[in-house]
């Protein structure tokens, strides 16, 4: 029979545990101190998160083209209201700007509303009744 040694950790291997330990609870007090308060006005935070007077102050300095641009984000959204507006059947529609698809896109381009376009189009013959 053989002496029997002893059975715990090197001390290399304790060190290790010990610096592991040293760094997982730094890194937990730098996760804690990182935070930022759920409200505050940042690129990555939605708008609907900010707080009330730079939501209202963001709303306020909005200009007409903006406004345009939020609610019109895409040519298609505003094109099926011009649509819808001119009180036609789509086909009809279609068919009367078939050749003027570069001045719809124009109109489009200059952030024109879709009630005031309408009356543009008509004006210039291009939809009619």
């Amino acid at each position: 029979m053989g002496k029997r040694g002893y059975q715990g950790e090197s001390p290399a291997d304790r060190s290790i545990n010990f610096m592991e330990k040293f760094i997982k609870r730094s890194e937990r007090k730098q996760q804690l101190t990182d935070r930022l308060p759920a409200r505050r006005k940042a690129k990555d935070v939605p708008m609907d998160l900010w707080p009330l007077k730079d939501q209202l102050e963001y709303w306020d300095n909005l200009s007409d083209a903006d406004w345009f641009d939020k609610k019109y984000s895409h040519y298609m959204d505003w094109f099926d209201e011009v649509e819808e507006l001119s009180n036609q059947y789509p086909t009809t529609f279609r068919d009367q700007i078939i050749g003027h698809k570069e001045r719809i896109r124009e109109v489009y381009d200059q952030k024109i509303k879709p009630m005031e376009a309408l009356r543009i189009l008509r004006k210039e013959g291009i939809i009619w009744v």
